[in-house]
């Protein structure tokens, strides 16, 4: 049950964060959100395993520290960035060192891959972290050209959909591509993802 709560306490933090950024700078509490950040950031980096990782989030809680000093709304308005950043690197260091991201996911369910599955879950794997790659672009300039309202809804909203849309058209795409593949219901997935998503990140 546990691993199902946090994965869940995470995606609600994320969700709720352009919203909650926009309200506490409205308040001059802007630093304070970052301080959490990044004792947040400092005490992931603490639990890690990997020297790697561990480093990373130093450098990260550094960074979002200095942000928090300095005060500048802007700063938040990068925290997005940073989180995309992060996705960048966590699939796209899988393309180097493989098995490639998806192809973990996909063998939390089927631990013996058909032949060309491992290739279509690292092609997969690109496509994902090219569409991170973009987006922590996107989440740095939008507010400076279209405002504050323009990037909390773009954050909080429209790149879930973004994302609800590629995994959906992938979805169909891949009962064309493999017709006499076993694919289970989208649900089940879901579910074995959040109850052993974390046995991804050992080793």
């Amino acid at each position: 049950m546990r691993h199902v709560i946090k994965p869940l306490l995470i995606a609600g933090i994320v969700v709720a964060y352009p919203f909650l950024s926009a309200y506490l700078t409205g308040l001059g509490f802007a630093s304070l959100e970052l301080i959490v950040f990044a004792a947040l950031t400092l005490w992931r980096g603490i639990t890690a395993a990997g020297l790697v990782a561990r480093l990373a989030s130093f450098a990260l809680a550094g960074v979002l520290l200095a942000g928090a000093y300095f005060a500048t709304t802007y700063f938040v308005w990068l925290v997005p960035s940073f989180a995309y950043l992060w996705l960048t690197f966590l699939f796209g260091h899988t393309l180097w060192s493989p098995p490639s991201f998806i192809e973990r996911l996909v063998r939390l369910q089927f631990p013996e891959l058909v032949p060309g599955i491992a290739d279509y879950c690292r092609n997969l794997t690109w496509v994902w972290t090219l569409f991170f790659a973009v987006n922590i672009v996107i989440c740095a300039v939008l507010p400076l050209f279209a405002g504050q309202t323009a990037w909390a809804l773009y954050t909080g909203i429209l790149v879930y959909l973004l994302m609800g849309l590629l995994g959906t058209g992938e979805w169909f795409y891949r009962h064309r591509r493999f017709p006499d593949l076993e694919i289970p219901p989208a649900l089940e997935t879901f579910k074995v993802i959040a109850m052993n998503g974390h046995k991804v990140f050992k080793g």
